[in-house]
This record gives structure tokens, sequence and C-alpha cells, in this order.
């Protein structure tokens, strides 16, 4: 069983300039309403099957905040084994937007076949387990070569500088550097914001700014924020730091082809690590921030997802998500930010950039574009 959730992102223009923008998510708050009152592992059974997207984060996360709320260390196996799988779902997810979705919204023919490899190539890391070894995933470079940088992924993170980029997407070697050619002819400034970036947190962060605010806030999960100000999480605020990636940003600030540059950077990065056997940057942590209250954090291919448990008695007596969709779709998020600065020549011309845009924020439930007059 998943469930279902929608994002609407609506744009209002008038005279080639959009008005108003958007984003209403409507995604039933699973936490709340379904887990209190069950045992613990009875949760994160439930929450490994509710979420049809990034399924394995989410179970991840329940695990880790449920395990902190009774005081208990996960074994370094299995905190191995749960990286692992956060490693190989975020490359999954990767790989299935720049071979699936960016063709689709390019028009062009999605690498189906590809995909399925990737998948077959991943699963013993999708589905790893405590006693596990991590055995090295070489295929997944052989697949990433072949589909998506048209040499070694060391080779392609090589690349310091915009121009060298467009020297390989022009080339045209790979239908990704092909489908990249078509997502920077739509603009890499499209939909630039002034959003600052997501820092890296740990949990010691993490208990001293999400727990304050999800105790006193009943409606945090719906629009977080880090001391009242949003922010803009994802791949492109965790390797800003990439000499490529800083080099995009600066260039086009924080919109489309930043993005892109960031997720095809990350994914080289994991590819890397996948095939010779290691799993990168650690991708999640728990804190116990009370007597019976455990809070975690993954970072997911699309950002920064919490979850914050509460247990008594054996049972769960309250529970709270915050997703990344909420941080990029906030009101006053990335979307709304560099939607207004759109001046398209047509409706339709404006609800194929709204796509791309939406696309490079990645939200995690299916969505879709509404026009306006304002």
């Amino acid at each position: 069983m998943a469930i279902e959730g929608e994002l609407v992102v609506r744009l209002d223009w008038d005279k080639g300039h959009v008005k108003r923008a958007e984003a209403r998510s409507q995604r039933p708050r699973v936490g709340r309403t379904l887990l209190p009152g069950r045992s613990p592992d009875d949760a994160v059974t439930l929450v490994s099957t509710l979420f049809a997207i990034c399924g394995r984060s989410q179970g991840v996360a329940a695990a880790a905040a449920l395990d902190a709320a009774r005081s208990r260390e996960p074994s370094a196996l299995l905190a191995a084994a749960r990286e692992r799988r956060l490693a190989a779902e975020t490359l999954h997810e990767h790989f299935w937007r720049v071979l699936i979705d960016w063709p689709r919204l390019a028009t062009r023919e999605p690498a189906t076949a590809a995909m399925g490899a990737v998948r077959k190539a991943l699963a013993p890391w999708l589905d790893a387990h405590e006693d596990d070894t991590g055995v090295p995933l070489a295929d997944v470079g052989r697949i990433a070569k072949h589909s998506v940088f048209g040499r070694e992924a060391a080779a392609w993170l090589a690349i310091a500088a915009p121009d060298e980029l467009e020297a390989w997407w022009r080339a045209g070697e790979t239908p990704v550097a092909r489908v990249v050619a078509d997502l920077m002819a739509a603009g890499p400034e499209l939909g630039r914001s002034d959003v600052p970036l997501l820092a890296p947190l740990d949990e010691a962060a993490l208990a001293g700014i999400f727990e304050p605010a999800l105790s006193a806030e009943d409606d945090f999960e719906a629009a977080p924020h880090i001391r009242g100000e949003t922010r803009e999480t994802g791949a492109l605020a965790r390797v800003r730091s990439h000499r490529l990636v800083a080099a995009a940003a600066s260039q086009w600030g924080h919109g489309l082809g930043a993005r892109a540059v960031a997720r095809l950077v990350e994914l080289a990065q994991l590819v890397q690590g996948v095939a010779q056997g290691a799993q990168g940057e650690r991708r999640h942590g728990a804190s116990c921030v009370a007597d019976g209250t455990g809070i975690s954090w993954v970072e997911t291919a699309r950002g920064l997802l919490i979850h914050r448990a509460q247990v008594e008695g054996g049972r769960i007596a309250g529970y709270r998500i915050v997703a990344p969709t909420e941080w990029n779709f906030h009101p006053k998020g990335a979307f709304v930010r560099g939607a207004l600065g759109l001046s398209p020549s047509a409706p339709e011309a404006l609800r194929q950039q709204a796509s791309w845009i939406v696309s490079s924020l990645d939200p995690c439930v299916a969505w879709r574009v509404e026009v306006g007059n304002a």
C-alpha cells in the first residue's frame, strides 16, 4: 500500500510576466494519522511500504528515530547496511531523473533499458541487510559510462568549468548529454532564486534547531524553516563546494543549470563510490532529544528528511515527518521565488518552463502545473 499525494503549482501571468506563483502540497500527514498507537517495529514496517517514492529513506528515518526514542544504538553493521540502502536509493533516483524524467520533459525517448540495468545492478545495496558485506557494484560504473557520462565517472568529475561542460553536452556522446543540451537550451538561469541553500546539519544541530520548532509549531512540517527563513535542499545544497557546481552556481545562480550540474556531480561521485564498495558521505543519523523522544535525519536524493518519534509504554504516542518537498515548495521557497522571474511568450511556454523548474527541485509526490491569468 502506498500513500499518494500531489503537488499542484499554480502560476498566474499577465502580459508575458508571472505575477503570482503558488505551490500546494496535498500529501496526507501519515505520521500523525497512521502511526500513533502502533508498536515501533510495526511502524517501521508500515512506513517502509507506505511511501512509493524514497521508501527506503523513509524506512531508515523511521527506524533511526524510533531507535533513538528507545535509547537503542544500532550496531555498526546495521548502520552501514542502512547507509548502503540510502546511497543506492539516491543513485537510483538520480539515474531515474536523467534517464527517464529529463528525456520525457525534452520530448525524447526515455532510456528504459538502461534504467532497468541500473535497478538490477543496484539490487544488492537497495536491499542491504546487517550481515551483507557491501560488495562493489562495478556494473553501475559501466552503465553510467555508456549512458550518462561517455567516460569514467572520475574523468567526468575532472571537468572544472561550465565551458568545458558545454563542450561535453554539445558533443552529445550519450543520451544524457543530448538531453542536457536540451535542458541548457531552455536556459540554465531558469528558475533561479535567492533562497539560501540548506547547510549540512549534524545530530546536535538538528536537535537544537528542529526539536524546538517541532515542539512549538503544530504546522511546522507543512512550511519548515530555520529561525523563520526557508532553505533549498537537495543535491545542489550537498555538493555546492564541488568546483564545477560552484562555478555553475556563480555563473547561472541557483536555478535549472546549477541544479542539473549538481545532480550529475553527485551521481558521478556515488557511482565512483559504489563501484569500489564505498558508501561515501554519511547520509543519516539520530538523537534522543528527551525521554522517549527521538529525532532522525536522512539526506535523500531530494534533500533533507526529518522524522520525530515519541514512544510511551511501548507504543507510538506522536510522530512527525518533515519531507524535502515542503522545503523546496514552501510558500516563500525556491520554486515560488524562482517562478516569479519567468517571462514566457505564451501559456504553453510558461507551462514548459515551470515543468523544468519543478523537475529540477524534484518533489517526492506526483505534480502538475496550472496556468491562469492574473
